[in-house]
């Protein structure tokens, strides 16, 4: 063939490689935009989404109305009330501190918040970050109190309140549970230490440092912010009825407002250690740790799981009206913001559908590392594991498949009230599942 058609020939190909857009095997928008169709109207709330993958917002959108009085859309630039996505950045803060050498996270609270009981018992600064304190929820208290949210309360009163509860819901480190008050303290921690308050000190050093202009701790009700969402609950007639708190500023548990544009930058910091290094993303994904040696999933304001056998880092959000969501799959460089101002939207559900869209490849990959069969000599019978219609399903001999439903890493619950936990070699494969039946726990099954 000669050689000046051979050079033509690779030109034309060349030039259909460049003009397939590099988007080509991307979700096409209409299956995104079908997940929020429901509220894509200017008489409804809505949500606005971001889509990050490898760095870059790939795909980005509002949804519905900001504030229905003003008629005003919603894009990733209207600033959201993130509810408790905040703990991250309440966690951030105290971490920073611990590396400056000005706080330990294992210091005693009462070290620099004395005015709470000593209940017999040490808690830590990292018994708060990872609700592990026994601390009752302030914002129960105040619900029993009779302290309304409708309100301006400063945080000494509130901090009076949780000062006069004579006891714990559990003796520190015995178990997890989720609790407000853990992340209320925090601030009150970096003020007494640092003498700037807490929406000071995450500007200066976490949210200013990465350009998050649009991004701070909102303890001022007072303080009037541009482009701000107002959120919304249904009425019986289906329509929306306003949800939000004029007076409400708390800070710490949540009380961070921002923006999916901001919210793309903090999210690439967890890779670029821009805010802290290593030593810092290391310290907010260290999963607590009870005091019977069992590691819990949640971290430093962070959740630490998987999905379809995909490891994630996730928190969730809801106060009045607003619902959001921040979702990481830190090995596949995606991520899925989802804000949302309407109280009935579930914004995480809809993130991991949209990780759905974009993952399914590397979902089927990685479910599949499970699939095979498994023989137990202790119980002398089998099941099989396998991916059907891109779930995990597990199957005894005489009985209907039934689907593997993630717990966490290698964790799954399998037929009601019973889990699997797989483990592997040193080289990462499966090698044995040991099911868990309360009363009967650990029976091996090695795959075949």
């Amino acid at each position: 063939m000669p050689t000046k058609y051979l050079a033509t020939l690779a030109c034309a190909i060349l030039s259909v490689i460049v003009s397939v857009p590099l988007t080509a095997q991307e979700p096409k928008a209409a299956e995104i935009d079908a997940l929020f169709s429901e509220w894509d109207r200017s008489s409804s709330p809505g949500c606005a989404l971001g889509v990050i993958r490898d760095g870059d917002l790939v795909y980005k959108r509002g949804y519905g109305t900001a504030d229905l009085e003003l008629g005003t859309a919603i894009t990733t630039d209207v600033v959201f009330y993130l509810a408790s996505v905040s703990k991250q950045f309440t966690a951030a803060t105290i971490v920073l501190l611990a590396l400056d050498g000005q706080v330990s996270l294992e210091d005693d609270i009462r070290t620099h918040v004395p005015e709470l009981p000593d209940y017999g018992h040490t808690i830590t600064i990292r018994h708060l970050l990872t609700h592990t304190s026994g601390l009752r929820d302030y914002l129960s208290l105040m619900e029993f109190a009779g302290m309304s949210l409708e309100e301006a309360w400063t945080p000494e009163q509130i901090l009076d309140l949780v000062a006069r509860q004579e006891e714990l819901n559990f003796p520190p480190g015995d178990q997890y549970l989720y609790s407000n008050t853990g992340y209320f303290l925090i601030p009150i921690i970096v003020e007494r230490v640092t003498g700037q308050s807490v929406r000071e000190f995450a500007s200066e050093r976490i949210f200013d440092p990465l350009g998050m202009t649009n991004t701070h701790f909102h303890n001022d009700y007072t303080h009037v912010v541009e482009d701000r969402a107002s959120s919304y609950v249904p009425t019986d007639t289906n329509g929306f009825t306003r949800s939000f708190l004029d007076k409400f500023d708390q800070v710490g548990s949540g009380g961070v407002l921002s923006t999916v544009e901001d919210l793309a930058l903090w999210d690439e910091s967890f890779y670029t250690g821009s805010v802290g290094g290593h030593d810092f993303l290391q310290q907010l994904h260290t999963r607590g740790v009870l005091a019977n040696g069992d590691t819990i999933d949640y971290a430093l304001g962070l959740s630490l799981s998987d999905y379809k056998g995909v490891r994630t880092v996730s928190h969730s959000g809801g106060m009045m009206g607003f619902r959001t969501h921040l979702l990481r799959f830190p090995d596949e460089r995606f991520s899925v913001i989802c804000l949302c101002n309407f109280g009935s939207i579930n914004p995480g559900a809809i993130a991991y559908n949209i990780a759905d869209l974009y993952l399914a490849g590397r979902f089927s990959e990685a479910l599949a590392a499970y699939s095979g069969d498994y023989h137990s000599v202790e119980l002398n019978n089998d099941f099989q594991v396998r991916v059907e219609d891109g779930k995990l399903v597990a199957e005894r001999m005489g009985e209907p498949p039934t689907e593997l439903r993630s717990l966490g890493a290698d964790r799954f619950e399998v037929w009601t009230g019973l889990t699997l936990e797989f483990e592997r070699d040193e080289t990462g494969q499966v090698t044995l599942a040991r099911l868990n039946a309360g009363r009967a726990n650990g029976m091996k099954y090695v795959r075949r």
